[in-house]
């Protein structure tokens, strides 16, 4: 907004804010109040000012509490957080970040305290903490978005649907770092005993593998499908668990005995070799297990 606009839009929203006050001998008009946050809020959209929007939201937001409307309230929080979340990727498509983060610590906010409105294990819960998290994946916060993940995820009642969101909650993991982690989750998703669709099995077995080759635990530490894996894949074993061509089969032969060696040129040139057969998103696990041994 320009400086007049900004200055109208205080005016107006003092405006409202005063007349919720409580007058002698007479009570506010809450679903007026309401009313006019809610036009405000949209005139602010529509002059591309989500910041101020997502203000005039929390105001609705705050007269559906005052009459115990607590799912009214929630449905003006969650709009709240999304003009929040909103004006914190216009600043970033911009190249300008604030230290504060105002807008994205806004959001955050009025997610949490809209999900706090919810039962428990509402699927709408588990559709809000999925957006939550997909928001600050976007937004180049991984980190901070595993544990909303995990929050998603632990209302996830659906076997596929699962399975899907325990896949990306791996990638995630791998993503930020969180290497252990991620192993345990892929050895718990092959081992939970249920068919996955061959492209997600091909992917978490190979997450598995290059897991397990840059933490290299020892023997004992394990478990029995993974230490299986690697001996099926080196000695050519058919196995259902094993989804991979030839091709890859050889090459993962190749990485796997260099790192077993210790042979460090050995291991560089099958990860050469071995690059071109993964997807992007193992390229990084195959630079970390290459460059173990330097």
């Amino acid at each position: 907004m320009s400086t007049d606009l900004n200055a109208s839009f205080n005016e107006q929203f003092m405006n409202i804010n005063t007349k919720l006050k409580k007058r002698f001998l007479r009570k506010p008009n809450i679903s007026e109040a309401t009313n006019e946050f809610i036009a405000l809020a949209i005139q602010c959209e529509y002059s591309e000012q989500p910041t101020f929007a997502g203000h005039c939201y929390i105001g609705a937001a705050k007269c559906e509490a005052s009459v115990g409307n607590f799912l009214g309230e929630a449905e003006y929080l969650v709009t709240a957080a999304r003009q929040f979340m909103k004006a914190e990727k216009k600043l970033r498509s911009l190249k300008f970040c604030s230290p504060d983060r105002e807008n994205l610590e806004a959001a955050i906010g009025c997610f949490t305290q809209a999900l706090t409105k919810y039962p428990d294990r509402s699927s709408i819960r588990l559709s809000l903490l999925s957006e939550l998290a997909a928001d600050l994946v976007t937004l180049n916060l991984k980190c901070e978005a595993v544990s909303y993940y995990e929050q998603a995820l632990a209302l996830v009642q659906d076997t596929n649907m699962r399975i899907m969101f325990v896949r990306n909650y791996i990638n995630l993991l791998i993503d930020c770092g969180k290497y252990d982690i991620a192993l345990e989750k892929a050895n718990e998703l092959v081992d939970f005993n249920v068919n996955l669709p061959e492209d997600v099995l091909a992917e978490i077995q190979l997450s598995r593998i290059l897991l397990s080759l840059y933490m290299d635990p020892k023997g004992d530490a394990k478990v029995e499908s993974l230490k299986q894996l690697f001996t099926d894949i080196l000695n050519d074993a058919d196995s259902d668990a094993i989804p991979f061509n030839i091709d890859l089969r050889l090459k993962l032969q190749s990485a796997i005995l260099s790192h077993v060696t210790r042979d460090a040129q050995a291991l560089a040139r099958a990860a050469c070799e071995l690059r071109p057969a993964l997807a992007p998103a193992h390229h990084d696990l195959l630079t970390l297990v290459a460059t173990t041994m330097k």
